[in-house]
């Protein structure tokens, strides 16, 4: 339908409404087609070009290790239950106190109204 509507003297309206498919559609894709053709053009190749001798290099940073294990011993996971007053129960298991700490701290910014 593109290439039927850059013919000269196509009307795009009438091709749209003959093929089901709205004007504005087409016309947006026969600007986008007239785009792409106007950037084919102002790109240039070399006749007989080589291709490059040489494949460009990306230096990448070596991977970061990871933090050596502290000498403190690891505390054990932590286990939370909580039933709240409208009958929804919270299970946490083997958490870490950071975990724990933002569990506790989440639901005492919850106002829960006893059902």
């Amino acid at each position: 339908m593109v290439d039927a509507a850059l013919e000269p003297g196509v009307s795009i309206a009438g091709l749209a409404l003959a093929h089901g498919v709205n004007a504005n559609q087409l016309r947006n894709w026969v600007a986008l087609r007239r785009r792409r053709q106007a950037s084919e053009k102002e790109l240039t190749v070399l006749p007989n070009s080589a291709p490059p001798a040489f494949v460009p290099v990306v230096a990448v940073s070596p991977p970061a290790r990871p933090p050596a294990p502290s000498a403190r011993p690891t505390s054990r996971g932590v286990r939370l239950k909580a039933s709240l007053p409208n009958g929804v129960r919270l299970e946490l298991e083997d958490a870490d106190a950071e975990a724990l700490s933002a569990m506790i701290e989440a639901l005492g910014r919850c106002d829960v109204p006893a059902g």
